[in-house]
């Protein structure tokens, strides 16, 4: 995580303080209250955001710089903000735990661990719980945008309530 550290080491927030645009139009489905999971939330502008609409959040990254940063931003905005610090691929996703589950941009993660997420984010959600889903196609490969050079896997687009 030594590159996340570095990038995030500056003054100003990478992505901004602003929560991913996909995430806020998303906001008439989210509950007025209940526990949210933001996954690789960096920065924590996507949890910090989750915080404002009602939620108790927990920011999980593995950046302590990023998150470092996340507890300023959800101080800057007078919300509370749960963070752990680790690798998701050790993450022991606990059973329905969370009404919401945030996943922008995680693209990070190969195959087979990116079937470990997606399969810990629905064991996490409680029943009629709402996970919410953004990466990059193949397409954007092209446009040569979005992350570092070793990100050649896409997550789809997608954001639905839990009906499994």
């Amino acid at each position: 995580m030594s590159f996340w550290d570095d990038r995030y080491s500056r003054d100003e927030y990478v992505f901004g303080e602003a929560p991913n645009a996909f995430l806020a139009a998303q906001s008439h489905l989210l509950p007025p209250s209940g526990k949210a999971l933001a996954i690789a939330d960096g920065e924590g502008r996507n949890g910090v955001w989750l915080a404002e609409q009602g939620l108790d959040v927990v920011s999980m990254d593995a950046s302590p710089v990023g998150l470092d940063k996340a507890k300023k931003l959800a101080a800057k905005r007078g919300v509370p903000l749960k963070t752990q610090l680790l690798d998701i691929s050790d993450y022991d996703w606990p059973k329905d735990r969370f009404d919401v589950v945030a996943g922008i941009f995680f693209q990070f993660a190969g195959p087979e661990l990116r079937d470990e997420i997606f399969a810990g984010m629905i064991e996490t959600l409680k029943p009629g719980g709402l996970l919410i889903l953004q990466g990059y196609g193949p397409r954007q490969l092209e446009y040569k945008t979005g992350g570092p050079g070793f990100w050649r896997t896409s997550i789809p687009r997608r954001c639905w309530p839990r009906s499994f």
